[in-house]
Order: C-alpha cells, then sequence, then structure tokens
C-alpha cells in the first residue's frame, strides 16, 4: 500500500471523476477538515479516473467507484448524502490511521 508518510500524516489518495456530482462536495469537505482539524498537514492527492496516465492507479487500488479516498491500508468509497455523517466518517477515517 502507500507508505509516503510526512510529519506523521499519510498522504491521502482521493479519486475522483470529472462526471462525479458527490465529489465535489467531498473534496471540500476534505479540504476543510484538513485547515480546521490538521493545520494543513495532510496531504490530498486527487487522482482523476478520466485520464489514462491513472489507470495504474485505477487496477492498483481495485477503484471501481468514486469518490473513493485511501489512507495507508484503508479504503473507503464515500457514497452518503447526509452532511453531519460525512463530515464524522472522513474526520474518522482520517484519525483512524495509526502511524
Amino acid at each position: 500500500m502507500y507508505d509516503d508518510i510526512d510529519q506523521g500524516y499519510p498522504k491521502i489518495l482521493f479519486f475522483s471523476s470529472s462526471h462525479c456530482a458527490p465529489c465535489i462536495p467531498i473534496e471540500e469537505k476534505l479540504k476543510r477538515i484538513n485547515i480546521s482539524l490538521f493545520g494543513k498537514k495532510l496531504r490530498i492527492e486527487k487522482i482523476s479516473i478520466d485520464l489514462e496516465e491513472n489507470r495504474h492507479f485505477t487496477q492498483e487500488y481495485r477503484i471501481t467507484s468514486v469518490p473513493t479516498l485511501i489512507i495507508a491500508d484503508k479504503k473507503l468509497s464515500v457514497n452518503i448524502t447526509e452532511e453531519e455523517i460525512i463530515d464524522a466518517v472522513l474526520y474518522a477515517f482520517i484519525t483512524s490511521v495509526k502511524i
């Protein structure tokens, strides 16, 4: 799995696409959580599954839907619509990684 770790924070791989409507609010929430809770220490790498050069990522990480987040060896497909639940799940997911 991905082990590019800096200052104790792993990089978050955020799989998205240009036709993914839920990806927009998820990306905004990730940025907000990163700023408010982590002081911009999280490194979020957005990977578009639309681009041919990213096909190896989608195969390597077995991406079947977007939005999908990967941290260390944990994978989360984010298909939730309730605002508070999204915030809580994203926060729990991000903080669940033990370095």
